[in-house]
Order: C-alpha cells, then structure tokens, then sequence
C-alpha cells in the first residue's frame, strides 16, 4: 500500500499523468495524499523567473504561498521544478547548482512548512545519462534545505534507467547524505505485460533507489503491484528487508514533512481553479532582467500629443492591452498599436510612433520586430518567455531589451511601473542567453562552458543593468574558518536612485581539476539609497569549494591556490583575491537547513 501510487491518466487530447494518489494506510494513522500534474496548477509557475530574483526569502514564500492554495484543493503533494535527478534543460534547470539548489530548496521548505510534500523533479530525459556533479550538488543543497522532500521521476514508460544518474547512487544517497527521503516514480503508460520485461523494468526501478511507483490501470497491475509482491515473496530475488526500508522512506517523507500529524482535506477532489499568485507583482518586481538601454530609452515617457505605443506581437496581444492600461495608472499616455500585417508595409501609427514597446512571446516574432526597429522610432522589446537560447537578429537594431519571463497575471502594473521608471530594475540572469551559438560542451552548465571555451555569449550568467543605481564594490578579503571560505567586501551605490543589487562570488578551480574555470559559490542581494555605503560577509562550505568524493562519501578539497572573484556577473568580475587552501575534508551528511 505505501509503495504504490494511484494514477489519474489525463483527460485526452492531452497526455500523461493528471492525480496521483498515495493511498497511504488510514489503520495505521497514515493518510493518503494526493497530488494534481496540470497545467496551471499552484506550484508550477516558472522556475527561471523565480531564480531571476536571486531572493531566498520570496522563494520561501512563494512555497509557502503555493501550499494554502494546494491545501484548498484537497491536495498534499506537488513537484518542484527547477531541479530533480533527471535533466530537463537549461530553460527549466537553471545552470548553476547553488543558484537552483538554494532558490528551489527555498520553495520547497515553504511547502514543507505549510504540511505539503514537495518532491524535486518531474519530466525530464531519462536514459543512460550519469548524474553530472553540478545536478547532484544542486540536489544536496536542495534536500538540505527541505528536510522530508522527496524526488520525483516522470516518464513515459518505466525501462532503462527510469531515474537517470539516480542508479547506482544509493550508497551516496543512504549512506553518504543520509538521505532517509522518498523517491517516486511515475509512468504516462502501463508498463508492459510481459513477465521477463516487466522484471527488468522493476530491476531498473529498484537500481534506482526508487521507493514508490504509479502507472496508468489497476492497482494491481501495476509494476510495485503483483510484480512486486513475487518478487518479495519466499523465494524471490528481492529480498523482504528491501521493501521495508522503501516503506520507511515514504513514511520518513510524510512524518518530515507534517502531513502525518496534518492530514489535508480528503473530500471530492475540486477541479483546479484559476490561480492568482499573491506574488506574482513581487516576482515581476525583483525578476524582471534589463539587458539593454542604450540612448537612455528607459525611463519612459508618454504624452497625449506622442504616446508610447504597444505592440503585442502574436500571442502577446492581450498582454500588450494589459500593460497600455497600466501605463495609463501610471500618468503615462499609452495606446494599443493596430495590428501588423505578416508581410507589407506597417500601419500608419507604428511607422510614425517615436516609442514603441514591443511584447514578444517567441522567435516568429523576429520578422515584425526588426521591421518596425528598421523603421527609425526608439524600440524596447519585453520578451514573454524563457528561452536562453534564442536569436535576436534585431538586437542591434533596437534601443531597449527586458527579460519579463513567461507572462504571469498581476505582473502588468509592475511591467508598466518599470518601464516608466517609478521601480528600478534589480533581476539578474539565472541562466546565460547564448542567442542560440553555445559552445558545444553540454555536459557542462552553460557559462562553464562559455568560460572554458574563452567565447563571450550574447548575455552572461548573472547579469542584469539598473536604470539609475551604479553600483561599485570595495576591499575584497577571504579567510578560511575551519572548513568553510569567509569572504567580505563592500558596495556601494554611486547612481542617482536607490538600487537592488546582487554581487556575486565565484572561486576559480585550481589547475588540473577538471573543472571549468570558474564557479558561483555565493551570493547576497542588497537595497541601497544613493550613497549608501554596506559591509558583507558570506561563509562558502566546503561542497562548493570541493568536488564529491564516492569512494569516502565526503566532500573534497584538494590542497592548492584559489582565486575568489566578486563582481556584478560572471563576465565581470572586478575584484580578486588568491587564497592558498590546504586539504579540507567536510562530512557528506545532509545539513540540517542551508545556512548564509
């Protein structure tokens, strides 16, 4: 009963998993619980434009925020994007272990905190990948921070390595992190009914580590249905004690996570309704990237005799009427453009608009923004999804360029608040913007592999510009305590307005290791009035200075020279200092909550 889950197949034409249930054991005072796989469910806003932010604290109220609404709608289950043990590319991952760790870990413990299991992960690409270094430190960062998540595997059909670089893990997992959480796995299809391939796929699930699994049919059918109960049977090959130890891992995960003791509702399940995330304007806020000003474009502003136009290109169109609307609460003359036509000459009023914001939702956009660029007005282009790798063929060509992630309802006044200036841009890249040209080394997180192969891409990890704040960093010093790296340094604010910043930490690798060239290892966001002067320590563990060692379950730091660099981004790293580290050894034990 606790390693099986009950699956909803998706009402057609869509596919996959819709509820999933974990029947639990009410006699034994385990409830069961339920979680919802939908578009549009709370808890499934964008990852990136969470991690844009860089605020620790907002991720922990969005998780908290997230589990009132999954609560309301009878469940206690949801997944956590944004990290998990299958790869699911840069567009949801992020690119950097601390920053989805931290950030996604922050989520999950505001679940946790309000009795909702969270589990890491969901569809990905499974297959005989390995699980690389930087998907397994973000893992233990994560799961340190959520004590009783759990991971999640989402798959077509449960075969070869359902859980990816998951085999061959346990020892790492159970006996190097002390990791005594759940790890589901949940399949769109029925596993096949034939006895040798249905062994293996249960000897492939078992490799895994997995510990509760859930397919499409009758319970019994299912693969840790019948299949399982022979193979645990007197004479099986899958010794009894297994199925213990899988039993207290889902158990492990309910009691951490306070929905043994805070059962949700189990009436009839409600349809999920429309979501309103209370801090979707905060979001916006502090996750909106400016990536372009030039001619000082931005701030700006609207008159009744010239107008800022709004173009909303495609799919972007009622966006585009929600943010004329919001120009206009913020005293700003503001008008909708007419619609373009594909090909031919523009409407009178975007050929003659001297300021015109263009929404933009996707490259088939391309075309219309580089002939009303071409047109001579000043141009700033609001991109409306999250793709790092798309090409901008115009961004010459245009004045201004924000990054406002995939729209979110609320964010419209924020947008317009923005553009005019009444907010100041403070979000920073979580993810390098290539313009579709990386180098081709994708078993490493994309500004690694910028860095490694010395090419500069069209936008780097970490960065973000400020309308009127300008910001300058002071002494940079690094001391070691114990095992851990303690730095500090200054900012500034030398700008006009008060300023968001986010100075970042990177340690450069030592010679030999393998490594790419550079690492983030910290980061603190700060608010600053102009003028302001603030002083700031950050402690760096030794996970992010070593490399995991699976032959001692520790975390290693060779003796040697490192550099630590602070700057505003990855590509600007304006102060450094070298410190020389001796052999530092740090247990590999999951730590009890993330500290600095």
């Amino acid at each position: 009963m606790l390693v099986r889950a009950d699956v909803v197949p998706a009402p057609a034409p869509a596919e996959g998993v819709s509820i999933v249930t974990l029947p639990g054991v009410p006699r034994a005072g385990l409830p069961a619980l339920r979680m919802a796989m939908v578009d549009g469910e709370a808890g499934q806003s964008s990852p990136l434009a969470l991690m844009a932010t860089w605020d620790r604290d907002l991720a922990r109220r969005v998780g908290q925020a997230q589990a009132r609404a999954i609560r309301a709608g009878g469940r206690a289950i949801a997944a956590v994007g944004g990290i998990g043990p299958l790869p699911a590319g840069r567009a949801y991952d992020g690119e950097d272990p601390l920053l989805a760790g931290r950030m996604m870990g922050e989520v999950a413990s505001g679940l946790i905190s309000g009795h909702v299991l969270p589990l890491f992960g969901g569809r990905g690409r499974p297959g005989a990948d390995d699980m690389s270094e930087d998907r397994m430190l973000a893992l233990s960062i994560a799961l340190g921070q959520a004590r009783g998540a759990g991971m999640l595997c989402q798959v077509a059909t449960v075969g070869l390595r359902p859980c990816g670089g998951l085999d061959g893990m346990e020892r790492t997992l159970r006996d190097g992190w002390r990791y005594g959480g759940m790890i589901a796995l949940l399949a769109d299809h029925a596993t096949p009914d034939d006895l040798p391939a249905r062994r293996h796929a249960l000897l492939s699930a078992l490799a895994a580590g997995v510990d509760v699994e859930g397919e499409p049919g009758p319970a019994d059918t299912a693969l840790f249905g019948a299949t399982l109960r022979q193979a645990v049977m007197k004479g099986g090959f899958v010794p009894p004690v297994r199925l213990d130890h899988m039993a207290a891992h889902v158990m492990q995960s309910m009691d951490e996570a306070g929905v043994t003791e805070h059962p949700p509702p189990f009436g009839a399940l409600r349809a999920p309704t429309p979501y309103r995330d209370p801090l979707a304007e905060e979001m916006m806020a502090e996750g909106a990237v400016l990536l372009r000003n030039e001619n000082a474009v931005l701030p700006l502003a609207g008159t009744p005799a010239e107008p800022i136009l709004v173009l909303g290109a495609g799919t972007a169109r009622a966006a585009a009427q929600v943010v004329v609307d919001a120009l206009g609460r913020t005293g700003q003359a503001a008008r909708l453009a007419a619609d373009a036509p594909e090909n031919g000459p523009l409407p009178p009023d975007i050929a003659q608009a001297g300021h015109i914001v263009i929404l933009s939702a996707g490259p088939e956009d391309d075309r219309l923004i580089g002939a009303v660029a071409d047109n001579g007005g000043h141009v700033v282009v609001v991109l409306l999804s999250d793709d790092p790798d798309r090409r901008m063929p115009w961004l010459d060509l245009v004045d201004g360029l924000v990054q406002a992630w995939s729209w979110r309802d609320g964010g419209g006044d924020v947008l317009a608040d923005l553009l005019v200036g009444q907010r100041d841009f403070s979000g920073r890249l979580p993810v390098t913007f290539t313009g579709g040209m990386a180098p081709p080394q994708e078993h490493l997180a994309g500004y690694k592999a910028f860095d490694r192969a010395h090419v500069a891409p069209l936008f780097p990890f970490g960065y973000g510009l400020s309308v009127r704040a300008r910001f300058t960093y002071g002494e940079l010093k690094a001391t070691r305590d114990g095992s851990r790296l303690l730095v500090a340094f200054s900012v500034t604010n030398r700008g006009a307005a008060p300023g968001r910043d986010v100075p970042q930490i990177y340690l450069d690798q030592s010679e030999g290791s393998g490594e790419a060239p550079k690492r983030l290892v910290g980061w603190r966001p700060v608010q600053l009035a102009p003028g302001q002067t603030t002083h700031l320590t950050l402690a760096v563990d030794a996970r992010m200075l070593g490399r995991w060692n699976p032959a001692t379950l520790e975390w290693m730091v060779p003796a040697g020279d490192y550099g630590v660099s602070l700057g505003g981004h990855s590509a600007n790293l304006v102060r450094q200092v070298m410190i020389h580290l001796p052999d530092l050894h740090a247990p590999g034990a999951l730590p009890d909550g993330e500290g600095g």
